[in-house]
């Protein structure tokens, strides 16, 4: 069923899939001049090469300061790998980022299909990035070598990978400001001692990573920048338009962040949209069939903070062996597929098997990450290495907000985002205290983002998004001058190829020919079941 585009004015005959698709450049102009002392940088040869996968993708690596203060310094790796035009005659390449921070561009554009409609992998050559301190970039790594060796070997033997890595999954709920502060400052400390370039965790902010943009869209020979941001991809986006204004040519920001607000607003905002998600997902539930939470929305609510508090105080046995799932692991599996009403089903089906069974077999499936690895050592060495790399969050998120308040504010506001938010659990009120521990402070104070001289922006939002609320994407759109706002009625997070046709048109219509929806354009989302 095509979604419903619900506008002021109905979609325009170039929004719609099907239509035309021929693909327009942006027209040819200069780039702004090349920072000074970064010409070495900016005019460097990609060698690009086949993927060791075997498939169509090319795959390449380049260098960057690691501190654009001192571009004569030490330089770091990012690594990329491009899925190049089917059509073989591209238009431009398309930048992209996951979000995370610390999510991986190389793993996005792996995605295919799955990830991009087949007009924009026909006319683009799409490139994705491991930003620094990500993944196949140079690393910020949390475990020592023979840390890692033990975990992989104990993962590959069938344990569970968190539990090796001696991650405790029960403790954050419940957490102190105190206890935080010395979370961040421990894991900072082996950070720093187990990376390779030890300085990467001074250098993983935004702003930097924005400059790394700006080389690969100059190493891509785009005069302008074609760029597809979610999440935290969208606040690099906007601090790349901030920078390098100019430099802007299609711009593509799904389920925007506001630049406006500091870190303990973010925390406060993102535990109420999980509180709402999981309300949505409740009363989806109890309108369908077999679902095991009784009574109304709230009751429902109740069940479930019963199901985590059950859980906590003895975890759920599952069909293999040894293997239990408690209650914060719940919590957090269920916030993770509130990110995608499709999954919502499955769900279902794992909440009755652990509510009317006390079995946790079908949660701990959904809880465990796939891995395209076949050989298990290898595949448990993935996983390791993603969760020694897990702290990335923390590095950017650190560098790019300023610390505010003391231990007794965040202890207060804890406990009082936990009373509002009961069933998402408000831990993320204890954030600031974390970035106190882990000691490096921003350089930056949150402020409104406008970007003045930009080329247009697309901006979406979702109305029930569990990550970034919908009002971030309302205030973004408003502080961009050229920001230009669609908005996409439904849950979860990300619009793009998600929500169906309505905001997919919209996005590929402008990334391809330039064509802007109709200004208050609303899609009706659609819903995949997965």
């Amino acid at each position: 069923m095509a979604a419903a585009c619900l506008a002021l004015s109905a979609c325009t005959p170039g929004m719609m899939a099907g239509h035309s698709t021929q693909a327009t450049p942006v027209e040819a102009a200069s780039a702004a001049p090349v920072p000074a002392g970064l010409e070495t940088f900016y005019t460097q040869k990609v060698d690009w090469k086949d993927c060791e996968d075997g498939k169509s993708f090319k795959c390449a690596t380049v260098k960057v300061p690691l501190d654009y203060k001192d571009p004569s310094g030490q330089s770091i790796d990012l690594a990329l790998k491009k899925l190049p035009a089917s059509s073989g005659k591209p238009i431009a390449s398309l930048m992209i980022n996951p979000g995370g921070p610390g999510g991986s561009g190389i793993e996005l554009v792996e995605g295919g299909e799955a990830a991009f409609s087949g007009d924009l992998r026909a006319n683009f050559d799409i490139i994705g990035f491991d930003p620094r301190g990500v993944g196949a970039s140079t690393p910020l790594t949390c475990l020592s070598a023979e840390e890692i060796s033990q975990a992989v070997e104990a993962v590959a033997a069938g344990g569970d990978a968190q539990a090796a890595v001696g991650d405790d999954a029960e403790a954050s709920q419940e957490d102190t400001a105190k206890a935080s502060v010395e979370a961040g400052r421990e894991a900072a400390t082996t950070c720093e001692q187990n990376s390779p370039v030890p300085g990467i965790i001074d250098h993983m902010d935004t702003d930097s990573v924005a400059r790394d943009l700006d080389v690969l869209r100059a190493l891509a020979g785009d005069e302008r920048l074609y760029y597809f941001g979610t999440s935290y991809g969208t606040f690099l986006g906007t601090r790349y338009a901030e920078l390098f204004p100019a430099n802007v040519g299609r711009m593509v920001l799904d389920s925007a962040q506001d630049p406006s607000i500091g870190l303990a607003q973010v925390g406060r905002d993102q535990s109420v949209a999980i509180e709402n998600s999981f309300r949505s997902y409740v009363e989806t539930c109890q309108s369908g069939k077999d679902c095991p939470l009784d009574g109304d929305v709230e009751a429902g609510m109740a069940q479930l903070r019963a199901l985590f508090e059950k859980a906590t105080k003895s975890p759920l046995p599952t069909d293999q062996d040894g293997k239990t799932v408690n209650g914060e692991t719940i919590r957090q599996t269920m916030t993770e597929l509130m990110y995608d009403d499709g999954t919502w089903e499955s769900l279902t089906s794992a909440l009755k098997q652990a509510i009317k069974d006390g079995k946790g077999t079908e949660l701990a499936a959904l809880a465990e990450k796939p891995s395209d690895e076949t050989d298990p050592k290898a595949a448990a060495e993935a996983e390791v290495r993603k969760l020694a790399n897990q702290p990335a969050i923390s590095a950017v998120d650190c560098l790019d907000y300023p610390v505010e308040g003391d231990e007794a504010q965040w202890d207060k506001e804890a406990a009082e985002l936990r009373k509002e938010t009961p069933t998402a659990g408000g831990a993320q009120a204890l954030t600031p205290g974390l970035c106190k521990g882990w000691g490096r402070q921003s350089e930056r104070t949150p402020a409104k983002a406008s970007a003045p001289g930009a080329a247009p922006i697309l901006i979406l939002g979702i109305t029930g998004d569990p990550a970034t609320p919908y009002q971030w994407a309302e205030s973004l759109a408003s502080q961009l001058e050229s920001g230009h706002l669609v908005t996409v009625k439904g849950n979860g997070h990300g619009a793009y190829i998600r929500t169906g046709e309505c905001a997919t048109s919209a996005v590929d219509a402008y990334l391809l020919r330039g064509e802007l929806p109709e200004k208050g354009l609303t899609c009706e989302a659609e819903i995949a079941q997965k």
